[in-house]
């Protein structure tokens, strides 16, 4: 395509109304519902998809028209399927999770949880360390070279990444952290080292460059803040707030971006990025024009290979290494000695279609409706709970961050979390019977 043609992006823009519009919709009932999955996966789609296809930038133009077209009856096709899936199903996935939630909502039980957590966490850090509390503090307060880490795990990893991956007890101790440290129930010097740990948790996330980190931080965060706040501020944190923080997301994205060979957050030239992670449609574009013609479906392989990724390879040395970051940056050619180099995300609606096609895009984004009802279904706990409203927090940020693909990483720290539910909660009955601190 002439790169002095313009793509036609009316068909982007009409869907951002048209989504948007089912979002204000859902709202005007009730305000709170714009932090409902359902609403935040519409949000999700815009801001992974949308925003890119109704900008166009100059990275689209080597696509012609009716790709462009396509990708965005792709996008359609997603959010048609997904609100079907919503609608049509009771939900009910997530309710074992937290119905053992219910059984430890006391403040002494909580208060063991995330101590448990903090320990079972900080373990492989402080043996990698050799006890040395001042490179833990330094690896994450300081500015990393390139964003790395001495306590990163490897991609092809023996027995020490594997020992190194329970560090995602750290992750499921944030909305433990949120809700000590915002619950009146607890005591002085419980909200102190909360505060303290989630300090340290959102300085590591921070300094880590990685977008993923920083928003399981942030929002069960947001959602211990927003707890303790009157009715009327809850109403204008939301109206105004949100789009604030949106806004400073992509700021932040970008600044991480033009600092990142440093390991630093270059706010100042922030504005000079070329892309800022974003950029998924883009990908759909790719992979809906070179799927299956130049490259075959994929049939389920990339989820394959996530579904298994928990397993360590220290125990399962054949284990496929093969995602679909690293299979999609070898069809775009980053590749050295045979080998991919970094890894290029296919986004959300690209990997459904690289697997299925269409059928895949229709099947998955209605199991994704499912799974969102399920979410939502346990909002009248979590308006209740506070430990439940910051777990449920977390969920929402796994929900956005799906739009950049499914990744089994993503939900590591729920992972941990249930995990720790389902041993103190056979306890409970004790501790509820012991009363309050």
């Amino acid at each position: 395509m002439n790169s002095e043609e313009l793509l036609n992006n009316s068909l982007g823009i009409a869907l951002l109304v048209a989504t948007f519009g089912i979002i204000a919709a859902e709202c005007r009932r009730d305000i709170r519902q714009l932090v409902s999955a359902k609403c935040v996966f519409l949000l999700t789609i815009s801001a992974w998809f949308l925003f890119e296809a109704v900008l166009a930038p100059r990275d689209l133009y080597i696509f012609t028209q009716a790709h462009y077209n396509f990708g965005i009856a792709c996008v359609a096709l997603t959010i048609v399927s997904f609100l079907c899936g919503y609608g049509l199903s009771q939900g009910g996935a997530f309710d074992p999770l937290f119905r053992r939630l219910s059984k430890i909502d006391n403040p002494r039980v909580i208060w063991g949880l995330f101590l448990f957590a903090c320990a079972v966490g900080f373990t492989p850090l402080l043996l990698v360390a050799k006890g040395d509390v001042t490179l833990i503090l330094e690896d994450a307060f300081l500015p990393r070279s390139r964003w790395s880490s001495v306590f990163q795990r490897g991609r092809y990893g023996g027995f020490r990444d594997a020992f190194l991956e329970l560090q995602m007890f750290l992750r499921a101790a944030v909305p433990l952290a949120s809700a000590i440290a915002a619950d009146r129930r607890q005591s002085g010097s419980r909200k102190l080292v909360s505060v303290a740990f989630l300090t340290y948790a959102a300085a590591r996330a921070f300094n880590s460059g990685t977008r993923s980190q920083v928003a399981e931080v942030f929002l069960p965060i947001a959602a211990a803040v927003y707890w303790r706040m009157s009715g009327t501020t809850k109403k204008y944190a939301l109206i105004f707030g949100l789009p604030a923080v949106t806004v400073l997301a992509l700021i932040y994205s970008a600044a991480t971006v033009i600092g990142r060979n440093d390991g630093t957050v270059d706010w100042e030239n922030a504005a000079q990025a070329d892309y800022v992670g974003f950029e998924m449609f883009r990908e759909v574009l790719f992979i809906t024009k070179a799927v299956p013609d130049q490259f075959d479906y994929k049939l389920g392989k990339t989820y394959y290979v996530q579904a298994v990724n928990p397993i360590p390879r220290a125990i399962w040395p054949g284990k496929p290494i093969d995602d679909a970051g690293l299979e999609l940056a070898k069809l775009k050619g980053a590749v050295v000695g045979g080998e991919a180099y970094l890894t290029v995300s296919p986004g959300l609606i690209g990997e459904m279609y690289w697997n299925f096609g269409i059928p895949g895009i229709i099947v998955i984004s209605g199991l994704l409706g499912y799974l969102a009802k399920s979410w939502d279904r346990v909002r009248p706990f979590a308006s209740k709970s506070l430990i439940a409203f910051t777990i449920y927090a977390a969920g929402l940020a796994i929900i956005f961050l799906s739009g950049r693909s499914i990744n089994m990483a993503t939900l590591y720290g729920m992972i941990a979390l249930y995990a720790l539910l389902i041993v103190f909660s056979q306890n409970s009955r004790n501790a509820a019977s012991a009363g309050g601190v």
